[in-house]
């Protein structure tokens, strides 16, 4: 009986210290994205992207011309609402943004993938989904980057947060 209160004991032990090492390990992971890490967006991503924290809501176009999505309303979310540019200037790998356009022009979003994915445009990219938030099209796509260029200082995000 004394060998197994004995066995039992050190297996207690055991576990306690396998248990607090894990832990302390897991405290010790930085909460700063790996900018090496890509993120690969799928349609759950997107999943209820209307509850999210809206960033922007527009009645015009964000362009002079009217080029910006067409000169028409739109609303921008964000779904990590505590993301915001790092001290490099960029957003996190994973960063998901998705801006609804009024007057038939769709949902787009772009998605910060990182990785080296489309490093030339730091790692965004580009989506079509349809009106429950599924993607239809995705892809690295020159339009996009081209126009998002314009603010290749604010991370490619017109966004202002």
């Amino acid at each position: 009986m004394t060998k197994m209160m004995l066995f039992v004991c050190l297996l207690i032990a055991g576990t306690i210290l396998v248990l607090s090492a894990c832990t302390r390990e897991s405290e010790n992971i930085s909460p700063e994205p790996n900018t090496g890490t890509e993120y690969i967006a799928v349609d759950a991503d997107f999943q209820n992207f209307r509850n999210w924290t809206v960033v922007t809501q527009l009645s015009q176009a964000l362009s002079a011309d009217g080029r910006a999505h067409t000169d028409a309303a739109r609303t921008i979310w964000i779904k990590q609402a505590d993301a915001k540019r790092g001290p490099n200037g960029q957003y996190p790998n994973g960063t998901i943004l998705v801006k609804e356009v009024q007057g038939g022009y769709g949902i787009v979003a772009m998605v910060k993938r990182g990785g080296d994915y489309n490093s030339a445009h730091n790692g965004w990219e580009w989506f079509r989904l349809d009106s429950a938030g599924k993607i239809t099209t995705r892809n690295s796509a020159s339009i996009c980057n081209n126009c998002h260029a314009q603010v290749k200082n604010l991370d490619y995000a017109f966004t202002k947060n």
